[in-house]
Parts: C-alpha cells; sequence; structure tokens
C-alpha cells in the first residue's frame, strides 16, 4: 500500500523510515509553478555535428506509473553508443531521485557504472566501471557522496530526470533567478542553469512548438571530467523535454534535434 503526501508515495510499514523519506519529499519541492504534463511518451531525436544531420539517432521514453516515473534513453553506433535508465518520485513538483543506471561508450570513454540514491542516511552510492582517455582499460569503484537538503544544495538529477526540475522552476514566467543542479557519477558537477529566452518557436515532425532557452553552466567540477556548458530549448506541452540540445562532444560541437513525437493517446 502506498501513502501519497503532498505528491510523494512511499509504501507502509516503514516505520521512521517512511517519515524521514515523507520529510525529505516535502522539503525537496522546485519553485512552485504550472502543472506539467505527466502523459507517456516516446520521442526520437537525430545528432548533428558541425550543424550537419549524421545518421545516428536516439530515443528516449517517458513512463508514469502514478509518482512513479521511470525514463530511458538509447543510442547505438559505431561512434558512440549510450543506454540510460532513470527512476524518480514526482507529482506537482514534488521530486526525489531515486536511481540510474548508465552504460556505452563515445570517443575516448568507456562506462557502465549506477547511483543509488540513499534518504535515510543521505548518500549517493556510486558503482561501476570507467575508463578515461588516456586509461587503457576501465577502472571499477564504489564510492558514497554525501547529499543534502535539495532546496538549498541544489536538486540531484542526471540527464534524464533533470527536465522536471527545469520544467519545476522555469514554467513560472516570473522567475530569473539561476537553478542550482548536481550531478553525480564517479565525481559531482555542479552547475547554474539560466534562462536565456522565452517563446522561440520549433518545428517537430511538422508541428510547431514554443520553446524555452536555458544556459546550463558548470561551475563546480574534476578536471578532466566531461562536465561542460549546455543550452536546451525546452517544450513545455511535452514536460519540458527538450526541442533541441547544443554542447560539443571534445572540441565538435554537437546538437542533438527532436525529430518525432508519440504521446500515450496517440
Amino acid at each position: 500500500m502506498m501513502i501519497p503526501v503532498r505528491g510523494c508515495a512511499w509504501p507502509m510499514g516503514l516505520g521512521g523510515f517512511g517519515l524521514v523519506l515523507l520529510s525529505l519529499c516535502a522539503l525537496v519541492r522546485p519553485v512552485l509553478a504550472e502543472p506539467i504534463p505527466t502523459s507517456d511518451l516516446s520521442l526520437e531525436f537525430r545528432v548533428y555535428v558541425f550543424g550537419l544531420p549524421t545518421w545516428f539517432d536516439g530515443t528516449v521514453d517517458v513512463a508514469f506509473d502514478q509518482d512513479h516515473v521511470v525514463m530511458k534513453s538509447e543510442i547505438d553506433n559505431w561512434i558512440l553508443s549510450n543506454w540510460h535508465r532513470s527512476e524518480l518520485s514526482y507529482s506537482d513538483c514534488n521530486y526525489l531521485p531515486i536511481r540510474y543506471h548508465n552504460k556505452g561508450f563515445s570517443p575516448g570513454w568507456k562506462f557502465n557504472d549506477a547511483i543509488e540514491y540513499d534518504w535515510e542516511n543521505l548518500v549517493a552510492r556510486y558503482q561501476g566501471e570507467l575508463q578515461r582517455p588516456n586509461q587503457t582499460a576501465p577502472v571499477f569503484q564504489k564510492l558514497e557522496h554525501p547529499i543534502g537538503d535539495q532546496a538549498t544544495t541544489g536538486y540531484y538529477v542526471d540527464k534524464l530526470s533533470q527536465f522536471f526540475v527545469l520544467g519545476c522552476h522555469f514554467a513560472d514566467k516570473t522567475e530569473v533567478r539561476p537553478l542550482l543542479l548536481n550531478y553525480i557519477d564517479d565525481t559531482v558537477g555542479r552547475y547554474r542553469v539560466r534562462i536565456v529566452e522565452r517563446g522561440k518557436k520549433l518545428r517537430v515532425g511538422g508541428k510547431t512548438y514554443e520553446t524555452i532557452e536555458v544556459e546550463s553552466e558548470p561551475f563546480e567540477a574534476t578536471l578532466g571530467s566531461i562536465h561542460r556548458r549546455v543550452s536546451y530549448w525546452l517544450i513545455p506541452e511535452l514536460g519540458y523535454l527538450p526541442a533541441l540540445i547544443k554542447t560539443k562532444l571534445g572540441r565538435l560541437p554537437l546538437k542533438v534535434r527532436l525529430t518525432g513525437v508519440v504521446s500515450s493517446g496517440e
């Protein structure tokens, strides 16, 4: 049986542990925002390099089971491959990450690792293999990162779950304050996200969507880590998932563009 509290749901019978989780979930609310759509979605993306389209296509699937959300992304080709699965609790801008698993490769990198959040003990447990540029084989690690109150330290996100937090923060059209995000793997990258422009329209699969452009800039990261500046054009109508992403892969200008959308009602 589940107990819903301010959009959070946790199993009964957990005693003090359950109360801790419920209290934490009540605390980790982003800025009050408009409701975010919570329909199951399947999206298709294409990768562009130097502004030119490639044959590298990826998918993102979002599935809702009441407050429990599972997000999956996949891209697989001879240059880069990435499979990512994220689980979180979300309802009415109550957001709490649960775990993620990430595996694949890109030029100079190989990885197969995971994070499990332990909100009772306020740690994020990392376990996995990672091969960095100039390493000849993957290195296995088990680490614990301390975590804190998301409302003050910044929200703990991954490449998929971040869009719920971005949406809850920037859906408020009066919101101009930067948003703090923490990305955890074997290291911690801290980012400051700012609004750039509202209202730009982008066309996806024959339909035009209004977007919100934000820029995410790392201000604290380990030297040699993969963290770098990223720009997103978010679509409110699609739960603030991106129509367009711009960044760099090494020194290569990289763009990922949304090409198709299928919702659960279609």
